[in-house]
């Protein structure tokens, strides 16, 4: 084989020309591609502004973004050859199709047009379609399956739905719907969505009751026994939690959410006697860039964690007073609870941002009536300690 030959088909296997340029990390938009650049640590004179970086900036030879750029571009879109239809009497390929230029606009890569105009010509695949094309994105199927599974559960199979039915899958590329706890698990492992809760951390928690009565006791204001455990957005009925707020205030919110404005009950603070691992629903993570090698797989996770984010912390549907809307959450957070581990330490609670007031976050810790202690007592069992002297009656409108 020739060596012209052999060069060809490596320019071909790359996907992209050399340009024998410099690019200096202002001249790129994209924050990834700005790092690598940075990471070179280069203070050659850039090609595209003409001037010498200085520190942070950097600069480097244009081929390095161009191999992340197309190495990126082939996670997400691929060649339409091998997968879309081609007719010739109705205009080409029966689909939307990308060049070098839409995908670099798309992607945002640079604002420099210079620099634009030297990516495009350089990488040398010029159509371009989203992978499997015919199917639902990976963010797509999590986020079409969790609409499903919302309802399926509230209307249609609620007890059975773990059995396999693949006729519960609608589409090419979306998940059936036994597969969507698994499936939202891993998407909170992928998008780092796991933290610890360390011991300490408070937590209010409001027991609402008639104004006759009285209760001081770190089991009366903890978790309910499971026999009077009502529904709540995380756990049905009969199975007992502990519910709390990071601040006083939030917490009385919350409980007249469902009290009624005028609240009758008795307040007090709880904090945490050892570690627990929690899902952290307050907030997901940035969207990583397409071109970043590290963390470039987490996109489908983190596009779906911010939308499911939201969905959780939803204020439920007053009329809905059969508490269906929390059908969907209660299984997750069952799911969360039996399968969802590191190292072998299970997760203990979620933790998520109040729909009342973002600067509230509020907390669902899997532990029963029994983990309950007096502060400065308790066992081995013991989880949350109640501190007597925040103990108070609530006998104020809100």
């Amino acid at each position: 084989m020739g060596g012209a030959k052999r060069w060809l088909e490596e320019i071909e296997a790359r996907g992209w020309t050399d340009l024998g340029t410099t690019v200096c990390s202002d001249c790129v938009s994209d924050e990834a591609l700005q790092r690598f650049v940075q990471l070179g640590g280069g203070r050659a004179e850039c090609s595209y502004c003409s001037r010498t970086p200085e520190w942070p900036d950097a600069s480097a030879n244009t081929e390095l973004i161009l191999e992340l750029i197309v190495d990126g571009f082939r996670t997400e879109y691929e060649d339409p050859i091998e997968q879309v239809l081609y007719s010739s009497a109705d205009g080409g390929y029966q689909m939307a199709i990308y060049d070098p230029e839409d995908l670099l606009e798309i992607h945002e890569v640079t604002e420099n047009g210079d620099l634009f105009a030297d990516l495009a010509r350089s990488i040398t695949q010029m159509e371009w379609v989203p992978r499997d094309p015919y199917a639902a994105s990976p963010t797509q199927a999590l986020q079409w399956g969790w609409e499903g599974f919302r309802d399926f559960v509230k209307h249609r199979r609620r007890y059975t739905f773990l059995a396999f039915d693949q006729s519960t899958a609608d589409g090419a590329g979306e998940i059936a719907m036994h597969g969507i706890p698994a499936a939202v698990t891993a998407a909170v492992e992928e998008a780092g969505q796991i933290t610890t809760l360390v011991a300490g951390t408070s937590w209010w928690r409001v027991r609402p009751h008639d104004a006759s009565k009285s209760y001081s006791s770190a089991r009366d204001l903890g978790s309910p026994p499971d026999g009077v455990a009502r529904d709540n957005r995380m756990t049905p009925k009969g199975i007992g939690a502990f519910y709390g707020a990071s601040t006083a205030a939030g917490a009385r919110a919350e409980v007249a959410g469902y009290a009624g404005k005028s609240l009758d009950g008795t307040i007090g603070k709880f904090a945490l006697l050892r570690d627990v691992l929690v899902v952290d629903l307050t907030t997901a993570g940035a969207i990583p860039s397409l071109f970043d090698p590290e963390e470039g797989h987490k996109r489908a996770a983190r596009k779906f964690m911010h939308d499911f984010v939201k969905d959780v912390a939803k204020i439920a549907d007053p009329s809905d007073t059969q508490n269906l809307d929390y059908v969907p959450t209660q299984i997750i957070a069952e799911y969360f609870r039996y399968e969802l581990h590191v190292d072998e330490e299970r997760v203990g609670g979620v933790i998520w941002r109040s729909s009342r007031d973002s600067s509230v976050t509020n907390c669902v810790l899997f532990v029963g009536n029994e983990a309950m202690a007096e502060q400065g007592t308790g066992s081995d069992v013991s989880i949350l300690a109640l501190d007597p002297k925040s103990v108070a009656r609530i006998d104020a409108p809100l």
